[in-house]
């Protein structure tokens, strides 16, 4: 059996990991456009705001490719993709015969034409490559940066440039920041806490121009006139899944699966970022992009290509990130208002003085998503009821206030799923060794002592 996987990131190595376990012979080769060993790509925007280190990057070991008799052929781009002959066609004209194929490609930057130019000095940020070009710049004594986007991935790199030491001028074409990952009000309290770290955030602006001197970045034109001298732009307007090797294979949003990550064709199999899967509150499919998401699908979705069935559950939609050291975390459906969603509750909790928001949505007694910001109590739990759908019950109007009913919905579900037994840690995380789950009627009495300022 010959597995190809193209693509050398999360789901490409949960993939490699359950192959090996069940097939210990078969051939497996990793193709990837990039050259780098597969690193951990939510370390980008530490590594350039200096805290922590290349040689940290490393999602794992050195000899991870021979320790598990992978064939990685780095640095080397695969051009298409014949579905029907079981081959794939590198950039340099080879070909390649596959008996099971997983695309892994992950998601494509997409940026209007006016920052699509080659200049020194415009970058975007999602892969170690651009991170050393920022790196690069930062070292040659540039310090004036401009992002263009206020999304996820733009905010981390203005927060990053910051960090470096660069001035930094975020310009956001929508009303607000972060308009895909939080409501209205939670986006409100981040900008703020945005401007008191020393970002300069404009929104409702676009760029106009992009000028240059000498082939390089000088600085930009806003829609209204207004002139931003810089030598580091970052274009962060969006990604999308990267469908360029989809070809004949049913897709949406993303690469259309089914419950074992089989494509339109049975012998073709799609995870991560690439993916449209069942979205667990909402019931339909969806495209679910992020790195514990993207491990999980590959790793399922290597056991079902090593002739081990295995059904995915479905996904959840989770963004996590921390700006001036307040976390903030969304989770499934947080604002049903901009989906134009009916039949929903929620309940808040706040104090914006402390940036503390809380938010849950319920629909038909389940929780459907949530926003965490400066006070992360219970997330984990809420977390676990949106994957699950459990009815709420009668904890529904306990779990902000963190009311003796939830303590009680807690205590006998850690009972019923964990009490007493033995779990042995899952390889993406740092340790293999075996862990027991322990009760202590003195710390759930703590807990419920517990009162947090507000």
């Amino acid at each position: 059996m010959h597995y190809v996987i193209v693509g050398n990131s999360a789901a490409a190595v949960g993939a490699v990991e359950s192959i090996r376990r069940v097939d210990p012979r078969g051939e497996i080769t990793v193709l990837s456009a990039e050259a780098e060993h597969v690193y951990s790509r939510p370390l980008i925007a530490h590594l350039v705001a200096g805290e922590v280190k290349e040689n940290q990057m490393a999602y794992r070991p050195a000899d991870f490719y021979t320790a598990h008799s992978v064939r990685a052929r780095l640095g080397e781009r695969v051009s298409a993709v014949d579905c029907a002959r079981r081959r794939v066609t590198l950039a340099s004209g080879e070909t390649i015969g596959y008996d099971r194929l997983l695309l892994t490609t992950g998601s494509a930057v997409t940026r209007p034409s006016v920052l699509d130019r080659q200049l020194e000095g415009l970058v975007t940020f999602q892969t170690y490559a651009d991170a050393r070009k920022v790196l690069a710049l930062l070292r040659a004594g540039k310090r004036q940066a401009v992002v263009v986007g206020a999304g996820l991935i733009g905010l981390r790199a203005a927060d990053a440039l910051k960090k470096a030491g660069a001035a930094v001028t975020v310009v956001e074409f929508l009303p607000r920041v972060l308009t895909r990952v939080l409501d209205a009000e939670a986006s409100a309290l981040v900008e703020n806490l945005l401007r008191e770290s020393g970002l300069n955030v404009l929104t409702g602006r676009a760029v106009r121009e992009v000028l240059a001197r000498e082939g390089a970045v000088s600085g930009v034109v806003l829609d209204d006139g207004e002139k931003l001298a810089c030598q580091i732009l970052v274009a962060a307007t969006g990604v999308k899944p990267d469908l360029a090797l989809a070809g004949d294979l049913a897709t949406d949003h993303g690469i259309l699966v089914n419950e074992y990550f089989q494509t339109s064709y049975s012998t073709v199999y799609a995870a991560g970022d690439v993916a449209q899967t069942r979205d667990l509150p909402r019931g339909v499919p969806r495209v679910n992009a992020n790195w514990p998401n993207a491990h999980a699908q590959g790793r399922i979705a290597g056991l079902n290509m090593a002739g081990r069935p295995t059904p995915y559950p479905g996904s959840l939609g989770m963004n996590t990130v921390t700006f001036g050291g307040v976390p903030v975390i969304s989770l499934g459906v947080f604002d049903p208002e901009a989906e134009e969603e009916k039949g929903y509750e929620v309940k808040i909790r706040k104090n914006p003085d402390r940036h503390i928001y809380q938010k849950l949505v319920f629909k038909e007694n389940r929780l459907k998503g949530a926003i965490f910001i400066g006070d992360l109590g219970y997330c984990g739990a809420v977390k676990d009821m949106i994957a699950e759908q459990l009815l709420t019950g009668i904890i529904k109007d306990a779990i902000l206030e963190e009311k003796y009913q939830l303590y009680g919905f807690l205590r006998k579900r850690r009972a019923e799923k964990l009490e007493g037994k033995q779990i042995r840690w899952p390889e993406s995380y740092t340790s293999a060794q075996k862990y027991v789950k322990s009760f202590n009627e003195e710390t759930w009495t703590e807990r419920e002592r517990d009162l947090r300022p507000w």
